[in-house]
């Protein structure tokens, strides 16, 4: 018979190993893509009608500025995790987070994550009539804040709709399994204990290309209204 200290041992490496492994579910890194039952994510995300936190991202194609369609569930198939803008150049509270150097906060963030698995789309849901959407606005912006990634064009304003997308700026970051993981506004709404902007929107970006918790998984987002068409708003 073992002697109960052997016993008691035994049990405690047991119970450490455990704590162990528990630690690292929680910080696993995201699903490399081949990983993935990449055919059940999408099937989730042409299901999903509404944007809601920790669910299903809804999916859709949308044609930018050049001619060129983007569906978001192609973007997830191939492992990528995507922040979706809604824009409208007009807006001054949009025209704070740009520049004429290319360095303003929101292409700064967008800069930090270039050599990694990240999307960075943003959605013009201005209606025809609103005079903040189509071609011509948007390319003029891309070309005087230097965007090199796409601007959508939805002037029906079913994307939009799709995710209650009510002003601009207002982020989404979609995970490459194809769930929505923050919503709300590029920044807190009050600077860090240091005095600085505390950039919620990189955090998160990071937080799910880690695998992470997200610490802050919605905001409330600050700027213009979407100038939607009449249709879209239910007129």
């Amino acid at each position: 018979m073992r002697p109960q200290w052997m016993i008691r041992s035994f049990f405690a490496l047991v119970a450490g190993a455990a704590v162990i492994a528990g630690a690292q579910v929680g910080t696993q890194p995201a699903k490399p893509a081949q990983d993935r039952n990449v055919e059940k994510i999408v099937e989730s995300m042409k299901n999903a009608e509404k944007a809601v936190i920790d669910n299903a991202a809804p999916d859709f194609a949308l044609i930018d500025t050049t001619g060129k369609e983007h569906r978001l569930s192609d973007y997830v198939a191939a492992g990528k995790t995507v922040v979706l803008e809604w824009f409208n150049p007009h807006c001054p509270v949009v025209q704070r987070f740009y520049d004429d150097e290319g360095t303003g906060l929101a292409t700064k963030i967008e800069g930090t994550f270039a050599n990694q698995e990240v999307v960075w789309l943003r959605i013009n849901s201005g209606s025809d009539e609103s005079k903040t959407s189509g071609k011509e606005v948007n390319d003029e912006a891309r070309k005087n804040w230097h965007i090199t990634s796409p601007v959508l064009l939805d002037p029906e304003g079913k994307v939009g709709q799709a995710y209650g997308a009510k002003v601009t700026p207002e982020m989404y970051v979609i995970s490459n399994e194809g769930v929505l993981r923050y919503h709300g506004y590029i920044k807190a709404e009050k600077p860090a204990a240091d005095g600085k902007d505390k950039l919620v929107l990189s955090d998160a970006i990071k937080s799910v290309l880690a695998g992470e918790t997200i610490e802050t998984k919605e905001t409330k987002a600050y700027g213009c209204g979407v100038k939607y068409a009449k249709k879209a708003r239910g007129g």
